[in-house]
């Protein structure tokens, strides 16, 4: 298509702002990496946001750590900082998966990392890369050191060099737990990055995911941390899912790393992993900030990550995304909010009030005619006496029930409608959760907005001339 009466597809775009709140020890942070927008995080090496470069749509984009290539290394941190008074969970999506056939069967990994806010911007300097995937000390070149100012390294370790002592990491997992000296398809955790060479991000804990029969190729090639079926396209969320949640939490003494996930037709995190890391040995920051790495040697991976949120654990909390979008060809649009209500308490909560709302820029609902709310469904709940059809207007409310430490999810569908644009450019999904049962420790994650800024198509009749639109 040249330049004369090119069309600008885009009419809507979900797009979701850096969302900081912080209320003493209480603290919120939410990136979903799915726009061009890089505020509030810095990318370095071969990362880059796909719906920067057009590879997604803006809106439904990915930060790629790595792409499917040889030889590769990318990064990603969150500039702002945050508090650890009252524990941390970092929660994320990511694919990891090919569209062309190594002899390797994906490679290396990822890591994602906690390190000391206090490290500076200029000041901050990776671990290496290889199999110590960013975060770990390295051999080439010789002496590297680990992530400035580390304190957690936990590696989704696809290839299987992560637990081993090889490249001048320290310490490897036992003996027994590798296969051929590696441990493909496994969650690593490593320890803080210390002066003293020798005892920098040492092995402390993995756990092996599946089916552990086999020869380690035999173990790379099943689906566990990365794809193993060559495909042309990202696969779709039914076909391959992996959300990932580190929590860090301080029960007694010391302080207790938690890892859980979950993947595809699942809604529900399982436990894979839980390690004690003594207070005395690993005194933790006041203040950590989050970031992740990844690389391919002869293998490859396209190595994603988005829906970023950072908060508190043990309390009542909810979170929204979305990734519709459509074109300018299109007069309506289904519009789908995934909407999660978590309760991380230790008590069944049977009376949940849950309020949704479609609002504009100025928080007022947004009128039937522009959107409208056309389906409700729930899962994972005890309970629900939240509406499912019927709607009379954008603002939705009841009770929902959960049992303790589990979360459910409310999928809203609305449509979109073309004639909107004009007086209404913009639409927030407002959801806020409460409960009378407890006291909530963090009111911070009590509320989440998802975005979505509507834009009109515009027509360039002349590439010498502004464009205008129709």
């Amino acid at each position: 298509m040249n330049n004369i009466h090119k069309y600008i597809l885009k009419l809507l775009t979900a797009t979701f702002s850096v969302s900081i709140l912080f209320v003493s020890g209480q603290f919120t942070i939410t990136n979903p990496l799915t726009t061009r927008d890089m505020t509030g995080i810095r990318i370095g090496d071969n990362a880059y946001l796909t719906a920067a470069t057009g590879a997604d749509p803006d809106g439904a984009g990915w930060l790629r750590l790595t792409e499917a290539k040889t030889n590769q290394k990318g990064y990603m941190y969150v500039l702002q900082g945050f508090p650890t008074t009252l524990g941390v969970i970092a929660d994320f999506e990511y694919k990891d998966w090919r569209n062309v056939a190594d002899s390797y069967f994906g490679a290396d990994g990822f890591s994602v990392y906690l390190f000391d806010a206090a490290v500076t911007d200029a000041n901050f300097k990776l671990g290496g890369f290889g199999g110590s995937l960013g975060y770990a000390t390295y051999s080439n070149p010789a002496g590297t050191t680990g992530l400035s100012g580390g304190y957690l390294g936990v590696g989704l370790d696809a290839y299987g060099n992560y637990a081993n002592d090889g490249e001048n990491r320290h310490g490897s997992a036992p003996a027994n737990t590798l296969t051929s000296g590696m441990l493909p398809n496994a969650f690593v955790v490593r320890g803080p990055t210390s002066s003293t060479y020798s005892n920098s991000n040492v092995y402390l804990a993995s756990t092996p995911l599946g089916n552990r029969t086999g020869t380690v190729d035999d173990i790379r090639q099943r689906n566990e941390i990365d794809y193993n079926t060559i495909t042309a396209n990202r696969p779709a969320d039914n076909i391959f899912y992996r959300r990932v949640q580190v929590i860090v939490t301080k029960p007694g003494n010391d302080y207790v790393v938690t890892i859980k996930w979950r993947k595809e037709n699942q809604t529900t995190f399982t436990q894979v992993l839980s390690y004690t890391l003594s207070s005395a040995a690993y005194p933790i920051p006041a203040n950590l900030k989050l970031g992740f790495a990844a690389s391919t040697g002869g293998g490859f991976n396209f190595q994603e990550i988005r829906n970023i949120i950072l908060t508190t654990p043990g309390n009542l909390r909810v979170d929204s995304r979305s990734d519709s979008y459509f074109t300018c060809s299109d007069n309506t649009s289904n519009i789908t909010f995934k909407v999660e209500v978590s309760n991380d308490t230790d008590a069944a909560l049977n009376s949940i009030d849950f309020n949704g709302k479609i609002t504009d820029d100025n928080n007022n609902v947004v009128d039937l005619s522009k959107f409208s709310i056309t389906s409700l469904s729930t899962t994972g709940f005890t309970n629900s006496n939240l509406p499912t059809s019927g709607f009379t207007s954008n603002n939705v409310s009841g009770t929902v029930g959960l049992t303790a430490k589990s979360s459910g999810i409310i999928t809203i569908i609305g449509k979109y409608f073309k004639r909107g644009i004009g007086t209404n450019r913009n639409f927030k999904m407002v959801s806020t959760v409460s409960s009378s049962q407890i006291t909530d420790t963090d009111t911070t994650n009590n509320t989440a907005t998802s975005s979505i800024a509507v834009k009109k198509c515009s027509v360039i009749s002349n590439p010498m001339l502004p464009a205008y639109s129709k």
